[in-house]
C-alpha cells in the first residue's frame, strides 16, 4: 500500500542505476547485485560512480582552491526557499527584469531550460544551455544557497560560471529532471541534501515541497 504523505512532494532526481550516463570522460556508474537471498541468504549490492554522475551537487573544492569537503558544510545550505525561473528554449540564459526580481535573498534558485529532456544523449553534455556572468552575479549578490539546473553544467569550458558560484559560496546542482511539474507552482522549498560523504562533490536526493 502505498504511504500517504501530509505533504505534496516532487522528485527531482534522477534514479541511480546500472550505466547511468555520466559526462564526456567519466566513467558510467556501477550498481551490480553481488548478492542473492536464494544463493546467498542475503541481497546486496556495489555501486560504483565517480561524485559528478547523475543528480549531484558540486561542493567549492570541485573548482577552487578550496580545501573544504562537502560533508564539511552545515545542512542549512542545502534546504530553503525555492525560486523558479522559466528559461526554456533560451540558450545563454541572461540577467532579465523578470529574472532578477524573481530571485530571492537566500533561496535556492532552479533554472528550468526543458533540455533535461535531452539527458544522456551526446547533444545533452555538447550543446546545453548556459548562465551568462551577469546572472551568476545577481546570484551572489542575492547570496543564494544553490542554484539548480536541469543541464549537466551551468557553463563550458573553462568553466568560469563554475569557478565564480563557487568560489562565491554558490553551491551548483546539475542534472535535475522533472522541474516542468513546478511550472504554475507559486511556492514550494528545495530539500537538496548530499551523501555525508568526504568528497569534493555528491550525488544527491533533491526534493521540492509545495507549500501552496
Amino acid at each position: 500500500m502505498k504511504e500517504q504523505s501530509i505533504y505534496t512532494l516532487i522528485d527531482l532526481s534522477h534514479p541511480l542505476i546500472d550505466r547511468l550516463p555520466a559526462y564526456p570522460g567519466d566513467e558510467p556508474a556501477r550498481l551490480e547485485k553481488i548478492n542473492d537471498f536464494a544463493r546467498d541468504g542475503f541481497s546486496n549490492f556495489r555501486f560504483t560512480s565517480g561524485m559528478h554522475t547523475g543528480t549531484h551537487i558540486d561542493g567549492p573544492m570541485h573548482m577552487t582552491k578550496s580545501d573544504r569537503f562537502i560533508d564539511e558544510l552545515p545542512l542549512e545550505r542545502f534546504i530553503g526557499t525555492g525560486c523558479f525561473l522559466n528559461a526554456a528554449r533560451i540558450k545563454v540564459i541572461s540577467c532579465t527584469p523578470e529574472f532578477t526580481s524573481a530571485i530571492v535573498q537566500g533561496s535556492i534558485v532552479l533554472i528550468y531550460t526543458g533540455f533535461g529532456k535531452q539527458f544522456g544523449s551526446e547533444e545533452y553534455y555538447s550543446d546545453h544551455p548556459v548562465i551568462s556572468m551577469e546572472l551568476a552575479q545577481v546570484l551572489v549578490e542575492r547570496r543564494i544557497k544553490m542554484v539548480c539546473l536541469d543541464t549537466p553544467s551551468p557553463d563550458k569550458h573553462p568553466h568560469d560560471i563554475h569557478t565564480y558560484l563557487l568560489k562565491n559560496s554558490v553551491l551548483i546542482a546539475e542534472n535535475l529532471t522533472g522541474m516542468e511539474k513546478l511550472l504554475t507552482v507559486k511556492k514550494f522549498e528545495i530539500i537538496a541534501f548530499p551523501l555525508r560523504i568526504h568528497a569534493d562533490s555528491s550525488p544527491a536526493r533533491i526534493v521540492a515541497r509545495i507549500l501552496e
